[in-house]
């Protein structure tokens, strides 16, 4: 599979301090990448970079167009993006004046327009919200409709910026469950957070650190570096801290962040 996201040697600075120095990183069509770091490790910069909000001449490639002022408008219809201050995402009175106005933008008739509304808002069931304003809307609501904003014009990459912190687990478990069925029907899916288990559905976890990669794997592989998370002040969740414990003394063969089964096997 080739890669959709090819970032060869990219250096930075902002304000005279090196954010990243010859930095590379690919990334698979189809692939689900969970990149976590503490703040200042370079997360949300990366991010501004591939979608153009930071001007870079580095050899950058989206979607086989050269990351330039003259392919930026091209590479934007195929990126979609949840950014970390959903607040600031509602310009308009309605969700549905919302979702029709990015596709008025892209130039979608009017026809093309409710049926694209119509099929999105099955799709994540969020039919009963589109009369409802933005302030009428609760935080699982807001981030569902943010989602549903970033994936209207059906873009091959999706980029979740740090957004997910204010829904509850209910309401994060059905978001993840969307963003599941969305990964399996073919969308490339970057997540930026500092929770290790928003990785749980992920291909891969990057773990990064003043604009190095420390660490990039399968997530369970990845947290069972215990050590150079706990160095890097990354939290383990204690589901998989409990894990590699018991690993260690031989009670467990894998990691299984399920806390049901894993009682059930210990008991067993």
């Amino acid at each position: 599979m080739k890669n959709i996201i090819d970032v060869d040697n990219l250096s930075f600075s902002y304000k005279n301090k090196k954010i990243f120095d010859k930095f590379s990183l690919k990334i698979k069509e189809k692939e689900w990448i969970t990149i976590c770091g503490k703040n200042g490790s370079g997360k949300s910069t990366l991010i501004k970079i591939l979608s153009g909000l930071i001007n870079n001449d580095s050899n950058i490639t989206i979607c086989d167009y050269k990351l330039n002022e003259k392919n930026i408008y091209e590479i934007r219809k195929n990126i979609g993006i949840v950014f970390d201050k959903i607040e600031n995402s509602f310009l308009c009175e309605t969700v549905e004046d919302e979702l029709a106005f990015i596709l008025e933008n892209l130039s979608y008739s009017k026809m093309k327009i409710n049926k694209t509304i119509n099929d999105l808002s099955k799709k994540l069931n969020i039919t009963h919200l589109l009369n409802k304003e933005s302030n009428q809307l609760s935080g699982g609501e807001k981030c569902i409709i943010a989602l549903a904003c970033a994936i209207i014009h059906n873009p091959k990459i999706l980029i979740i910026d740090e957004s997910l912190s204010m829904i509850d687990v209910e309401e994060k478990n059905n978001l993840f469950n969307i963003l599941d069925s969305l990964h399996k029907n073919g969308m490339t899916i970057i997540n930026i957070t500092h929770d290790l288990r928003e990785s749980y559905y992920s291909d891969r976890l990057l773990i990064l650190n003043e604009g190095e990669i420390m660490l990039d794997g399968k997530p369970f592989d990845v947290m069972q570096y215990d050590k150079i998370l706990n160095r890097l002040k990354i939290e383990l969740p204690v589901e998989i801290d409990l894990c590699i414990k018991l690993k260690l003394y031989g009670l467990i063969n894998e990691i299984n962040p399920n806390i049901k089964e894993l009682v059930n096997i210990i008991w067993q």
